[in-house]
């Protein structure tokens, strides 16, 4: 529900030392986001250049970030063992999510700690920390009850068996009722922590409790926040290959599969009367950071609700890799302009 931490915000954007043309030009395609062009450029220079320690980072890297994990590993394992420090930092942090992505959670927590132990500077080192926090690999969670399903994996700070067995049934079918409609398919179970102390969370996570991180399909999550809020967040995240996310229409999908069944028109009512102001729906969508969870998030749960009982399940699915308010008018054409229309009458006095 809060602001998302930034998995790989540790790792530095590419080493900086003084380039030449090639690898200018692949730190180039990275920032534009040209996956597939620099994925091919890399491979190619890396034929004539095998041992250039910038061209394996940046393959790896890229690789990482788009899923392909186990193709990634060669290219980041030739950083951690030709590299400086630097290019082992960097190297040693990706090998760590590609093998917890890999389900290979003893791979993944040896080099996420050989990562922190190079201290190579107190930003890395205490950032590289906080992931391992994150991932459930400090000493703290050693007496954490830990429960596989079928979707899951749970980790329990305290909860007794009765209790777990209820949580782990309520979100089994959570999942299965969500994922009936985006019909998505996961790279690896849920690593879901289920906290009883939200002072221990903040205190070993450096952020309030609940969150996802989608495309590493983690969870942590106070006891008793909703079913299917932080869910639909992974589920959706593996839908599409989503190009654009909004932070109205993304936590308007999330609130709309969370299961709650409160009233989200009488939440933006009050808060209109409150405020005295009116409701546009063009603003807060492209605007969506600067309105609290008080407003944005009743809002556009129940705005994304009604365009999938107004357009149905396939349009909504089409523009949702593209969460944009100028794709939406793609997708719905001008019949978007008259349901928003409409919905603005509805909520506003």
């Amino acid at each position: 529900m809060k602001a998302k931490f930034t998995f790989v915000c540790f790792i530095i954007c590419f080493i900086v030392n003084a380039q030449s043309l090639q690898e200018q030009e692949l730190n180039n395609l990275y920032s534009s986001k040209k996956t597939d062009q620099l994925i091919d450029k890399a491979i190619e220079y890396l034929k004539s250049d095998p041992d250039n320690l910038n061209y394996n980072v940046i393959l790896g890297r890229t690789l990482t970030e788009i899923g392909n994990y186990n193709e990634a590993l060669p290219y980041l394992q030739f950083a951690v063992d030709n590299g400086d420090s630097s290019g082992k930092e960097l190297g040693l942090g990706f090998l760590g999510i590609c093998y917890y992505m890999l389900s290979d959670f003893e791979k993944s927590e040896s080099a996420l700690r050989a990562c922190i132990n190079l201290n190579t500077s107190h930003n890395a080192n205490e950032i590289s920390a906080r992931v391992a926090g994150l991932l459930g690999y400090e000493e703290f969670y050693n007496d954490w009850k830990v429960v596989e399903s079928n979707n899951f994996c749970f980790h329990f700070q305290n909860m007794d068996d009765t209790e777990i067995r209820r949580y782990v049934e309520s979100r089994e079918k959570a999942f299965k009722e969500i994922n009936t409609f985006f019909e998505s398919s996961l790279p690896k179970k849920i690593d879901f922590f289920v906290w009883d102390s939200r002072e221990d969370a903040k205190r070993i996570l450096h952020k309030d409790l609940g969150f996802a991180e989608p495309a590493y399909c983690i969870i942590h999550s106070y006891f008793n926040q909703s079913k299917g809020h932080e869910i639909t967040h992974v589920i959706s995240h593996y839908t599409w290959a989503i190009s654009e996310k909004t932070r109205f229409i993304n936590e308007g999908t999330a609130v709309c599969f969370d299961q709650t069944n409160q009233n989200r028109l009488n939440k933006v009512k009050y808060w209109i009367r409150t405020n005295d102001k009116r409701i546009e729906i063009r603003d807060f969508w492209q605007n969506g950071r600067e309105y609290s969870e008080e407003v944005l998030y009743p809002l556009a749960g129940l705005f994304v609700q009604e365009l999938i009982e107004k357009f149905g399940r396939e349009k909504f699915l089409e523009f949702f890799k593209n969460q944009s308010y100028e794709n939406a008018q793609v997708v719905y054409g001008m019949e978007l302009f008259m349901f928003i229309k409409e919905f603005e009458n509805r909520i506003n006095p």
